[in-house]
């Protein structure tokens, strides 16, 4: 009996000494050391943090991702979650890597550099192009990580998992969302998209006042809805969209364009768009897939065929259909135009592009599709309009571009494979209806 009491004392001894230890430097911050985390057999009972009421907005999520054995987000030794503490730059990482299924070890050096180089590894950081989350210092060369991720900063390092993270995503009108957002023209263009997207499906409600506030730190409170919103669609919240009083006009149905549909010729030859593409004569370039100029000049035409600039209620606009292309290829189009100042919202007018973290404004659909957008402006403002057209393979091989000016009336063919550029005069008048 004296024997087990000693073992008791010194367990408790144990505890104590524990309960005030530093934390360890490859802690990660999130959650317990990995020493100390208790197996939460019941996730009612682990929601014992001392600065977690019950009455706290955030914790049902708090015990929603307790109950979930991986571990996602967890307290802190002395017994704390600290919900209003900012979230670093390397706990949003790991939370994003943890929840698309990866199951990493700390790092040894620096418990996160595991996840950094998954991180990089799944395209969630672009070091070259993310050089404000990825700076050095003389004596830190991971002092980026280790900042408070601001919640623009969250929206891109996320919007860059989402095809990963979130399953057939139902979106709606993109343009009516961002309507919803009162600060939506103060967000980075490079992560408007994910934002807008997010707002859609319920992952992100912003604040109160309506703003998302793309500058303010990411709290571990509001990173808890977030994860629970991700991983649990139930817990969503999507907004209901506005009714406009006036509403814009919509994109002609493609059925009513009667486009035909694809067709297998055999022997690897395809018809889409009623344009017979054949891999022996229409790729150029064998290493890399790359189509020909002269056929991508046919796809080219079909969406000319198609495009109309115009006005709506004193506003310029431009309509048109993405044709569909032979599978391996995707579209790289931009309809360029330029006015003195700012446009209508108080922005540098821009470009309308396929671009995949294009602005929901300015996002070209997917081919197949058609599209009627607005350019913010009166059409007695643009001064000038050019359009740009390339068909990649999925690596970003292309034979080349076709550049097409409507203001200084030039077609313009760049064959990167051959002979065939070309530069000729071109008649714009039947684009517009104004």
């Amino acid at each position: 009996m004296k024997t087990f009491a000693k073992k008791i004392a010194r367990l408790i001894i144990i505890s104590l000494v524990l309960s005030v230890l530093p934390m360890p430097e490859n802690h990660s911050g999130i959650g317990f050391p990995e020493i100390m985390a208790p197996a939460f057999a019941n996730a009612e009972e682990s929601i014992s943090f001392s600065d977690v009421p019950k009455s706290a907005w955030y914790y049902d999520d708090l015990l929603f991702i307790m109950k979930d054995n991986r571990k996602i987000f967890e307290g802190y030794p002395d017994g704390t979650f600290r919900p209003h503490e900012p979230l670093t730059v390397d706990m949003f990482i790991k939370l994003i890597i943890t929840i698309m299924g990866y199951n990493l070890q700390n790092g040894e050096e620096y418990w996160a550099t595991t996840y950094i180089k998954k991180a990089i590894d799944e395209g969630l950081i672009i070091p070259w192009q993310d050089s404000h989350l990825t700076f050095v210092t003389k004596d830190d060369p991971y002092a980026g990580y280790k900042r408070p991720i601001s919640r623009g900063d969250m929206a891109l390092i996320a919007g860059r998992a989402m095809d990963k993270i979130i399953k057939n995503p139902d979106y709606r009108d993109q343009v009516a969302v961002a309507s919803l957002i009162k600060d939506y023209n103060l967000i980075p263009p490079d992560i408007k998209s994910s934002v807008v997207k997010f707002y859609d499906l319920g992952i992100l409600t912003g604040y109160p006042d309506g703003e998302f506030k793309p500058n303010n730190y990411l709290t571990r409170d509001e990173a808890l809805a977030v994860i629970r919103r991700i991983i649990d669609p139930s817990a969503r919240k999507r907004p209901e969209l506005p009714v406009a009083a006036n509403p814009t006009p919509t994109p002609i149905p493609v059925s009513k364009l009667n486009r035909p549909p694809k067709r297998d010729l055999g022997n690897g030859v395809v018809e889409v768009e009623g344009i017979k593409f054949d891999p022996k004569t229409d790729i150029v370039n064998k290493s890399n897939g790359a189509m020909g100029i002269l056929k991508a000049e046919e796809f080219v035409d079909v969406f000319l065929k198609y495009l109309k600039f115009y006005e709506h209620e004193g506003k310029a606009r431009v309509r048109g259909y993405i044709p569909e292309l032979p599978d391996g290829y995707k579209w790289v189009i931009g309809i360029y135009y330029y006015i003195e100042g700012t446009d209508d919202r108080g922005l540098s007018p821009g470009t309308i592009s396929t671009h995949k973290d294009a602005a929901p404004e300015k996002k070209l659909p997917e081919p197949g599709k058609s599209f009627d957008v607005p350019l913010y402006t009166s059409k007695d403002r643009i001064e000038s309009i050019a359009l740009v057209f390339e068909i990649h393979t999925v690596d970003k091989a292309t034979g080349g571009r076709i550049f097409i000016s409507l203001t200084l009336n030039r077609y313009s063919r760049y064959d990167s494979e051959g002979g065939h550029s070309l530069v000729t005069e071109f008649d714009p008048r039947g684009f517009f209806e104004w």
